[in-house]
């Protein structure tokens, strides 16, 4: 009787901490996992249900790059067509526990949850953690539209036509790809805004041109093999500057990488009124570092456009750079 007292206190406490572990690992689910969690294959309704309500928003995601790829009969059925997104129909409109991904209405973490079932190749859970951008408060459709004709105008600063923030900033604009909301000057912009004004400076990189966008030196969604640009920043910049890569057989302490900032020791990466978006002219931003030259070595004088130091990025001649 004893032994089986104990049997059945060791069963019940099991029991207990089984619901528990169960009820802890659903609550860490996302509101996405959850919804299709709980669906029977019963639940999906299929995308031309869907548009007998939402007609105008289906016509719309028609012309979405989501649309071909989402419409293969061999998918599964929580990853085809409307309901791939939102969820199943019928649980949509359950009349008890109705529940439907509004991604509008969701907060970020569950909207960009809801994006990684199927786009964790692009961005890792782990990797989103720790993004700039989730610590911003965004989320995915923050920056990517997926029903074109219906998403609202960009929040934050308002550019360009006050009528839509959406409104290219540039004349010389690229067409936004990705299914972003607005070419990427203007979207990148509209939180960016102190960055942007640096392109309107005498010497910058050539976004306001069309020439290049922000992604070109920026990962908007770093992972494992794509990591934020940050610690590589040479070589970053000597994808479009090879003639400033080296190696050289006496090279500038910034320029190896060995020191400081690397290039944003003499340059600003987006714009400035010095030319060659330098920090400072001449003598005074080679005085950022070599104090000991400023007062006495041929004042009045400048550094490299005198045709003294000529190779300030490198030499294989001259240890001093007089000579490339």
């Amino acid at each position: 009787m004893k032994y089986q007292a104990i049997f059945l206190a060791i069963g019940v406490l099991l029991l207990l901490f089984g619901f528990a572990h169960s009820e802890q690992q659903g609550k860490g689910k996302s509101q996405a996992e959850r919804i299709f969690a709980r669906a029977t294959e019963d639940d999906y309704m299929g995308s031309e249900a869907c548009a007998s309500c939402h007609e105008d928003v289906s016509k719309g995601f028609a012309a979405s790059p989501h649309a071909p790829l989402m419409a293969h009969a061999g998918l599964p059925l929580d990853k085809q067509g409307c309901e791939g997104c939102h969820g199943p129909g019928r649980i949509h409109q359950a009349e008890e526990n109705a529940e439907v991904i509004a991604f509008r209405k969701m907060t970020p973490e569950e909207s960009s949850a809801a994006c990684m079932r199927c786009h964790g190749q692009t961005l890792s859970e782990v990797h989103w953690k720790v993004n700039e951008h989730k610590k911003a408060g965004l989320s995915c459709v923050s920056c990517h539209q997926i029903h074109p004709t219906s998403d609202p105008a960009l929040t934050g600063v308002k550019k360009g036509n006050a009528k839509d923030a959406r409104s290219p900033i540039f004349v010389a604009n690229v067409d936004p790809k990705a299914m972003l909301k607005a070419d990427e000057a203007t979207l990148c912009g509209s939180c960016h805004g102190p960055t942007l004004g640096d392109f309107k400076h005498a010497s910058h990189h050539p976004v306001p041109e069309g020439s290049m966008v922000c992604s070109d030196c920026h990962t908007p969604h770093p992972t494992k093999d794509a990591k934020v640009r940050k610690d590589a920043l040479k070589n970053n910049c000597v994808t479009c500057h090879t003639e400033m890569a080296g190696p050289f057989v006496f090279e500038h302490d910034p320029v190896s990488g060995h020191t400081g900032d690397g290039c944003l020791e003499c340059h600003q990466p987006h714009g400035s009124n010095n030319p060659k978006m330098l920090n400072s002219v001449s003598r005074g931003l080679c005085s950022q570092c070599h104090t000991d030259k400023l007062g006495r070595h041929y004042p009045g004088q400048t550094c490299w456009t005198a045709g003294c130091h000529v190779a300030s990025h490198g030499s294989n001649t001259d240890p001093r750079f007089l000579k490339h």
